[in-house]
């Protein structure tokens, strides 16, 4: 084994067990998911890449998005968003509750900026809905085997996620228009 891979599984070990030890993950309410997220996208997954980070630490899975409508923010037509995980060559990165995608799924998706630029689904799973031929939508259920907790201080007036599931696309854009309204910024 090369000082190379060493090192590199190294990292992606030392990374597995401060992931895996977090079994927790905050519990988001609409109006935290909707303000966190940079854009609110529907569309259909045409492909995804694995590739290494720029400094070469960590593996990410790559999605291209055509986008078929823009619910907050400004998106071209299609974008690319990214997940932690994957596979490069002989090399691995799991990480525990990332979010995965199919090519030709049809999904509404929250995303938000991270530190390194990619954009990454907000919330983890929570910002991640399939879309139905009539366009309603269907949550993530799994959330990757990690429990959502309430966070102390949530405000009581926050919509619970639960309650977008099955909701039309027209139903939730006007939504997101309303909170964003509701804040003075545009959408």
């Amino acid at each position: 084994m090369s000082a190379r891979t060493g090192s590199g599984l190294l990292a992606v070990a030392s990374l597995w067990a401060t992931i895996a030890g977090a079994t927790s993950l905050p519990g988001l309410s609409f109006e935290q998911l909707t303000d966190r997220s940079e854009l609110v996208v529907t569309g259909r997954i045409a492909r995804s890449w694995t590739g290494w980070d720029i400094e070469h630490k960590y593996i990410w899975t790559h999605y291209e998005l055509g986008v078929s409508g823009t619910h907050k923010g400004s998106a071209a037509a299609t974008i690319t968003f990214s997940e932690p995980g994957g596979v490069v060559g002989i090399e691995g990165l799991a990480v525990a509750g990332a979010v995965g995608y199919q090519a030709g799924e049809r999904v509404l998706v929250f995303l938000e900026r991270m530190p390194n630029g990619y954009l990454r689904t907000t919330g983890w799973s929570q910002g991640k809905y399939d879309l139905d031929p009539a366009g309603r939508l269907h949550a993530e259920s799994t959330h990757g085997g990690m429990e959502l907790v309430s966070l102390r201080g949530t405000p009581h007036a926050d919509t619970p996620l639960r309650t977008l599931n099955g909701m039309s696309l027209a139903d939730l854009h006007a939504r997101i228009v309303a909170h964003l309204k509701s804040q003075g910024r545009a959408r």
